[in-house]
Parts: C-alpha cells; sequence; structure tokens
C-alpha cells in the first residue's frame, strides 16, 4: 500500500520552496495538506527557479517581478537574486508607491519572520502593471456579491454574510470563480435522463445532497437530483425552490465542486447502488447473473462482512482518503476486536485479521500529520480474496423491497413513488429474483395488494402492519366463519367483527 506525496513531503523534495518560503508559512501549509495549496506549490516553485542574477530589463517599471512576499502592511517584490543569501527588490509600506528604489532583502530575516508570508496566487510581471494594481482602490467581497448575477442568487445567504466578513483577497477570488462556474448551469433540461445530465452544483447539509443540473430563473427554481439523509431508495430528481435553499440557514454550496455527469457522482458515493455507465451497467449484470448461482443470501450483513466490505470501498476507489475517514474506520476495526465481536472461531476471521493490519499500518503512515492519503493498495491476491468475500453474499431482495414499503407506511406518499415500487416488485417477481419459496414472498403479495389499494385512494395514508413474526396464516382459522371472516394478512373482510375473546363473527344486517 502506497500513497501520493502529502505537502510535507513536497516541500522537502522541493529545490526553491522550502529555501525561500517562511517556516512559520511552511509548518502552516504542511497543517492543512490541501489538494489546493499542492497544485499551487508546484507553480510557485516554477516560478522561484526563473529568478535571474540580475534584472534583465533597462527600466525598473518594466523589470519582470517573480515572487511577492507581503505582511499587514508591507509588500515586497523580488525582481533578482544576486547572491545565495540576498534578494534584490521593492519594498512598499501603505501602498505608498513614490520614490521607489532597488534594494537589499536578506532570504533568512524572510525564512524566520512570522509576520512575512509568500504569496502562493502571485503571478509574474512587471512591476508597473502590479503598482497599477495596488494604486486601484479595490473592491470589498460584500461589493463583488452584490455586483454578480449568480452568486447572489444561488450562495445560501449564511456563506455571503461568511465571505463578507471575511473580506480577505481568496474570499474575492473565491466569488470571482464561482460566479463564471454558476453562470455554466444550462437553461434548458439537457436531455430525458437525469443520470447522463451533467452536474453544475452542488448543495449539502449532513448527510442530504443536492445536485444540479438546470435553472429555471423565470421560475426561480433549479433541477436535480435530491438524496436525502442518505437515503437512495427514496431519492428523486425534481424541481428545487431556490429560495428554500438559499434561506435554510443550514444549506451550503460547496465551493470546491468539478463538474462531471450524475451517475459518475452516484457511483463515486454510493457505489452499491448506482452504476457509473450503461457500459459498466451491463457488466454488473452480467457478473450478478454469475454470481447469483454461488452467493448467499441473507437477511443482514454481519458485523464481520461490514467491516470488510468498508475497506473494500476504501481501496478499490483509488481517491484521496480524508484522515478523519481512515481514523473511524481504525477505531471501528480496533472496537470489534476489543469487545471481541469477531472471535478467532469466526469463518472470516483470518480475513478480518490481514485487512486489520493493512488498517493500522495505513493510519500510522497518516496519523502523525493526520493528512489526506491517496490509497493504491499493492496486494493483489489479499484484494482479490477481499472482492471474492464481499461479492459472495446479498441481501434477500425481498427485505429491500418491503423496507421501501415500510418508509411509505403512516404517510400520503407520491403516487409516482409508489407505482415506481410496484413495478420494482414486479419485476423482481417476472425474473424470478423473488420467488414463492422466498420466506417473505406473502408479505410482498401483501405489500402490492396494499400499494394497488391506496393508488386506488391516494387520500388516506397507508396502514401500517405487522411483519414478520405474525402467527402463520393456518392457526388464526378455527372455523368457517373465522376463516371466511379473516383475511390472511390478520384484517378482516367485509361484514365481519370481532368480539370478546378473538372470535370473529358476521354482522347480521338491520331491518329497515
Amino acid at each position: 500500500m502506497s500513497t501520493r506525496k502529502t505537502i510535507s513531503q513536497q516541500i522537502e523534495a522541493s529545490e526553491f520552496v522550502k529555501k525561500m518560503m517562511p517556516f512559520a508559512q511552511q509548518a502552516e501549509l504542511k497543517k492543512q495538506n490541501t489538494k489546493e495549496n499542492s497544485t499551487k506549490l508546484k507553480d510557485v516553485e516554477k516560478q522561484l527557479k526563473e529568478i535571474p542574477t540580475t534584472i534583465e530589463s533597462v527600466s525598473l517599471k518594466q523589470a519582470i517581478v517573480y515572487a511577492h512576499y507581503y505582511s499587514a502592511k508591507t509588500d515586497i517584490f523580488i525582481l533578482e537574486q544576486p547572491f545565495k543569501h540576498t534578494f534584490h527588490g521593492i519594498r512598499i509600506t501603505n501602498k505608498k508607491v513614490t520614490n521607489l528604489k532597488l534594494g537589499k532583502i536578506v532570504i533568512e530575516r524572510l525564512l524566520k519572520s512570522t509576520s512575512y508570508k509568500l504569496n502562493l496566487d502571485f503571478k509574474k510581471d512587471t512591476l508597473q502593471n502590479i503598482l497599477n494594481g495596488l494604486t486601484k482602490k479595490k473592491k470589498t467581497t460584500n461589493q463583488l456579491i452584490k455586483e454578480t448575477t449568480y452568486v447572489k442568487m444561488l450562495m445560501p445567504i449564511n456563506q455571503q454574510k461568511a465571505l463578507t466578513q471575511q473580506n480577505t483577497a481568496f474570499s474575492k477570488s473565491l466569488v470571482k470563480r464561482l460566479e463564471s462556474e454558476l453562470a455554466e448551469i444550462p437553461k434548458e433540461p439537457q436531455g430525458d435522463s437525469v443520470k447522463k445530465s451533467i452536474v453544475y452544483a452542488h448543495y449539502f447539509y449532513g448527510g442530504s445532497d443536492w445536485y444540479i443540473t438546470d435553472i429555471v430563473e423565470d421560475r426561480n427554481m433549479l433541477f436535480g437530483y435530491v438524496i436525502l439523509n442518505g437515503d437512495t431508495q427514496m431519492a428523486e430528481a425534481g424541481y428545487i425552490s431556490i429560495d428554500e435553499i438559499v434561506n435554510n440557514g443550514r444549506i451550503e454550496l460547496d465551493f470546491y465542486f468539478t463538474k462531471e455527469p450524475l451517475e459518475t457522482i452516484l457511483y463515486k458515493k454510493y457505489p452499491d447502488y448506482y452504476s457509473s455507465s450503461k457500459k459498466e451497467k451491463k457488466q454488473a449484470q452480467k457478473k450478478v447473473i454469475k454470481k447469483d448461482a454461488t452467493a448467499k443470501i441473507v437477511d443482514h450483513y454481519s458485523l464481520e462482512f461490514r467491516l470488510i466490505r468498508r475497506f473494500y470501498n476504501l481501496i478499490r476507489l483509488h481517491k484521496t482518503t480524508t484522515f478523519r475517514k481512515i481514523q473511524l474506520l481504525y477505531m471501528a476495526y480496533q472496537k470489534a476486536a476489543l469487545e471481541q465481536s469477531i472471535r478467532e472461531t469466526n469463518s472470516a476471521a483470518d480475513l478480518f485479521g490481514k485487512i486489520n493490519k493493512k488498517v493500522v499500518a495505513l493510519f500510522d503512515a497518516v496519523s502523525p500529520t493526520k493528512s489526506n492519503a491517496n490509497i493504491e493498495f499493492t496486494d493483489k491476491a489479499l484484494f482479490n480474496q477481499i472482492e471474492n468475500y464481499v461479492k459472495g453474499q446479498k441481501i434477500n431482495y425481498a427485505i429491500t423491497l418491503l423496507k421501501s414499503y415500510l418508509s411509505m407506511q403512516g404517510y400520503k406518499p407520491d403516487t409516482d413513488k409508489v407505482e415506481r415500487l410496484l413495478n420494482r416488485i414486479d419485476n423482481a417477481i417476472e425474473k424470478g429474483i423473488v420467488s414463492k419459496d422466498n420466506r417473505l414472498f406473502h408479505q410482498i403479495l401483501i405489500a402490492k395488494a396494499e400499494l394497488i389499494d391506496y393508488l386506488e385512494k391516494p387520500t388516506q395514508k397507508i396502514e401500517p402492519e405487522l411483519i414478520g413474526l405474525s402467527i402463520p396464516a393456518r392457526h388464526l382459522c378455527t372455523n368457517r366463519i373465522k376463516c371466511d371472516g379473516l383475511r390472511k394478512d390478520g384484517k378482516l373482510n367485509k361484514g365481519y367483527q370481532f368480539v370478546k375473546g378473538g372470535s370473529v363473527i358476521k354482522v347480521k344486517k338491520k331491518a329497515v
């Protein structure tokens, strides 16, 4: 198992950044360890490498500035490095640009300074252009937001207030970038399939996600795919009120979202429930058909299975994983061993032990810096063993269907959702996924009947029912009338009623 370079490793491997960036700033960047800063450091390294030993321009104002150091009141612009330990540059205090002179700047003082920072966003330019930018009155973040079309429309109010209070160069550049990205949201639907559509914006709160594919400005609405509280089975596409999003107070716009197809996003986040493309879907179906003969059908996944699958999902995607996610995985494995939830007599104990060693090694690698990691699992034999184990079990599909049905009980669900669930039930029965020998087949038929009844009268709530622990139907009938009056699900037929003791009698019609 190997990880990509952290910022700490990147700085240590650099030739110029580690010699020219203030030590305090280096420590701060190592602690943050973000992908964005990693990219910036690569650009800064290249630019620092270009600093000449002498100024190539005759005119000072036409000379190229290669680096920028700044503090609360002072800006230092580096033009040349004639000696190993010394820069020549321009020092400007309080943005006063008169009587400029080329002066000596000792590199060691910059390195030890806690007030100066090297500007990671600086792009080399002529001194004249930079001075023009300094003297030009800069707009506040609040002014920039007010001048935008889409940021002020689509960014939640709480986030707008936070950026306005910060009023930093970062917040200003963020507003400009987001305005450009949000302006790309299509004004028309992208096609018939929402999952094939490109997602241009992402809102989130807790375990809920709003993936935006297009906008209807005249109706003040967004269109997208919504997953509430991580419930993928009840997720749906539809219109979303912009006012409800921006005024919610908790929902946030994802500032670092990169547009990509919805099906790709869903597959990455919920690989057990979504496919990434038609091709992958066909391949997955073929694999399922092949596995059906050997895969063990279970009512629920055991603790060891869920832990092993959790590790499998972590290593198979080959993407950057947060330190917190690795820490939680490590804690879950150690807790299971500590509480003896998984013993040596368990059939998966050997595999669990091998994975536990890998988890400990991974946590040990990232814990000193608390950094994120891009995981590349190199033990192919163990990976295949894990994959075979994870794919060797699957949940009884009848349970999946009944869970969807249970979530509707006590409510008046949207008829479209009810029809979708009915279609899933019909397909499962037709394709033999849920057959007559399934222990829950009878409950599936009852659920189907209730859903059909609801579609006929959608004004009434779907009534809760006892599932799983009910007495077998043959024990409910002790006489002919009781058999006739009581349905298999325990409900009364029309014209019958319960009497004291639990018997069922036929109701006599009253004479008029």
